[in-house]
C-alpha cells in the first residue's frame, strides 16, 4: 500500500517549494514539485525601458542576482548588436567569478551539509578552538539554531570528521563575506550590483582595485583547494550509496559562461552544449531555438508550449485539492523542453558538457554517476576551476582600457545567456522602441523544478526524486537530500506581485 510524504515547505533551500512525494514498499513511486508563489517580474516589465530590466531582474533572488543582471544586459546587447570591449568582457568574469564562490560554498556548508553533519557532535570538543567551544556551549544550553531543527536520522560521519565539518562550516561564513566584499567592490554594492550595465560595466580600475582582487581570489583558492575540496573527499565514502540515488532524467543543458576574447560559447571556460540519454561523452551543441515553455500543468493561461522570445506570462491560479496529483495544474513553475526533454542543469550539466576530467576520474573511483553525490562534487569541483580562472582574468586587465560601448535605445528581440551557480539562465527581450514589449526568464529551478510538461513527463527533479529509498517516512531526509543537492532557488523561479496593483511589488511589514 502506497502513502504519501509532504515536506513544505522544504528548507534550507532560497525559497519556498513543497515536495510530494508516493511512497510504495520504501521506495518513492511518483513525486510532484510546487513551487507555492507567483511569477511576476516579468508583467512588471512591460513598457518600461529597456534599460530598466538588469536592475530589475537582480531582484530575482539575493542570493545569486549577478547572473540575471548579466543575462538580462546580454539580452539587450543581442538585441542591439553590441560588442563588448576586452575590459568589460573581464570585469563581468570575474564579478561573475566571486558570485560563483560564495554562491558554492554557501551551498555546500550552509544549507546541504547539516543532511550529512551531526553538529551535536561538538558536545564532545576537548579543544581550545573558540569557535568551536562557542557551539558546545550552545549544544549544552539547547540552543543549536541555525544548526536545528532538522531530520535526526542517518548521520554516519566520525566524531572527528562532524567537528571538522562543523569547524568549516563557521570558517566558509568568513570566505563567503570576502566573496562578497569582492563582489561589491567590482559591483558598486552586493545584493543587487550597479555596475554591469548594458554594453559593458561601469567600474573605474584601479592598481589598487587590482592588488585586492588578487588577495580575494588567493584567499578563495586556499580554502577551496585546502578545505572545500578535501572535505566533499572526506564524506563521500560514508554516503557512497547516494551516488546511485537522484540520478534523474539523464539530460543535461549547459548554455555556458565566462567568454574567452572570440566570444565564441563553444570556447567559454563553461562551454555551451547538450547530453542526451545519459551518454556523457556525447556533447552536442544547444539552440535556444528548441526551448519552449510548457504551462499544462502550471497555474498560467493557455495550453501551447511557447519559446521563450514569444512566451506569455498570465496567471491562473487553480487550486490542487489534497495531493498535486489531484489536480491538472500544482505549480508556479513552467516546464521548460529542449527539442522535448526535460534537462537537468547545474554545476553537474556544466561539468559534464565541459568533460571535466576531474569529475570524470572521480566519478570513475567512487564508482558513481549522475546522482546526489556528483552535484556535490560537481559544485566543489567547479569553484576550483573558476577560482584558478579568475587569476588570469586579473592579468588581462587593462587599468586604460574601455569598458563600455555606447549605443542608442532603439528596436529589436534578444536572447542574454548566463550560467547561474544553480544552472543554465537566459533572458529574452522584444524591444520596440527602445521600450519592453515583451520579457521572460528561464532560470535554472524552472528547469530543474518545474512540474510535468503537456505530455505528462517528469521535471528533472521530479524524476530524480523517484526511486529514492524512504526509510521512515515521518523523517524522509532522503527526500530532502535529493532536492537540495540541485540547490533549488524558488525566489528565482516565481516572484510575488501584488494582483491588486500589479504594476508595483507587493510590500510586507516585518515585525
Amino acid at each position: 500500500m502506497s502513502q504519501f510524504i509532504t515536506v513544505d515547505p522544504l528548507t534550507r533551500i532560497e525559497g519556498h517549494l513543497r515536495v510530494e512525494v508516493e511512497v510504495e514498499n520504501g521506495k518513492v513511486k511518483d513525486a510532484w514539485t510546487s513551487g507555492t508563489l507567483f511569477r511576476g517580474l516579468e508583467l512588471i516589465l512591460r513598457s518600461r525601458k529597456a534599460e530598466d530590466a538588469w536592475l530589475v531582474t537582480q531582484r530575482s533572488c539575493g542570493v545569486c542576482p549577478i547572473p540575471h543582471g548579466m543575462a538580462s544586459s546580454r539580452s539587450i546587447e543581442d538585441a542591439y548588436k553590441l560588442k563588448l570591449t576586452d575590459n568589460a568582457r573581464l570585469v563581468r568574469n570575474l564579478i561573475e567569478g566571486f558570485q560563483y564562490i560564495n554562491s558554492h560554498l554557501l551551498h555546500f556548508y550552509h544549507l546541504v551539509a547539516l543532511d550529512y553533519v551531526d553538529v551535536t557532535a561538538v558536545a564532545q570538543y576537548k579543544g581550545n578552538d573558540s569557535r568551536l567551544n562557542e557551539i558546545k556551549s550552545l549544544i549544552a544550553a539547547g540552543d543549536t539554531a541555525p544548526f536545528t531543527p532538522r531530520y535526526n536520522v542517518d548521520y554516519r560521519l566520525p566524531v572527528e570528521a562532524n567537528i571538522e565539518a562543523v569547524a568549516q562550516y563557521v570558517e566558509a561564513l568568513q570566505v563567503y563575506r570576502r566573496a562578497n566584499e569582492a563582489l561589491a567592490l567590482l559591483g558598486g554594492k552586493f545584493p543587487h550590483a550597479m555596475s554591469m550595465v548594458p554594453g559593458g560595466v561601469t567600474v573605474k580600475l584601479t592598481p589598487t582595485i587590482i592588488s585586492q582582487l588578487v588577495g580575494y581570489i588567493k584567499e578563495a583558492q586556499d580554502f577551496i583547494d585546502n578545505k572545500h575540496i578535501p572535505l566533499v573527499l572526506a564524506v563521500a565514502p560514508y554516503y557512497l550509496d547516494y551516488g546511485k540515488i537522484g540520478v534523474g532524467c539523464g539530460n543535461f543543458l549547459a548554455w555556458g559562461d565566462f567568454p574567452d576574447a572570440s566570444m565564441d560559447p563553444k570556447k567559454q571556460l563553461l562551454p555551451r552544449g547538450a547530453i542526451f540519454g545519459g551518454d556523457i561523452a556525447n556533447v552536442v551543441e544547444a539552440d535556444i531555438e528548441k526551448v519552449a515553455e510548457h504551462v499544462a500543468h502550471s497555474w498560467y493561461k493557455g495550453a501551447e508550449a511557447k519559446q521563450p522570445l514569444h512566451g506569455e506570462t498570465e496567471p491562473e491560479y487553480k487550486s490542487f485539492g489534497e495531493h498535486a496529483k489531484d489536480g491538472e495544474k500544482y505549480s508556479w513553475l513552467k516546464a521548460p523542453r529542449y527539442d522535448g526533454k526535460p534537462m537537468e542543469v547545474g554545476p553537474l550539466a556544466r561539468m559534464l558538457v565541459k568533460q571535466d576530467a576531474g569529475l570524470l576520474n572521480l566519478a570513475q573511483k567512487l564508482n558513481i554517476g549522475p546522482s546526489v553525490l556528483a552535484r556535490i562534487a560537481a559544485r566543489a569541483l567547479e569553484a576550483k576551476v573558476v577560482a584558478d580562472a579568475m587569476l588570469g582574468w586579473v592579468t588581462e586587465l587593462k587599468l586604460d582600457g574601455p569598458t563600455f560601448t555606447a549605443y542608442n535605445p532603439h528596436s529589436g528581440e534578444g536572447h542574454g545567456f548566463a550560467e547561474a551557480p544553480r544552472g543554465a539562465l537566459s533572458h529574452h527581450i522584444v524591444i520596440e522602441g527602445g521600450r519592453i514589449k515583451n520579457y521572460q526568464q528561464v532560470v535554472p529551478t524552472t528547469w530543474n523544478g518545474g512540474p510535468r510538461d503537456a505530455n505528462g513527463v517528469r521535471g528533472p527533479m521530479e524524476e530524480a526524486l523517484v526511486g529514492t529509498p524512504v526509510k521512515d517516512p515521518t523523517q524522509p531526509v532522503e527526500i530532502c537530500r535529493v532536492v537540495r543537492s540541485f540547490d533549488p532557488c524558488i525566489a528565482c523561479a516565481v516572484h510575488v506581485v501584488d494582483l491588486e496593483n500589479p504594476e508595483k511589488a507587493a510590500a510586507f511589514r516585518v515585525v
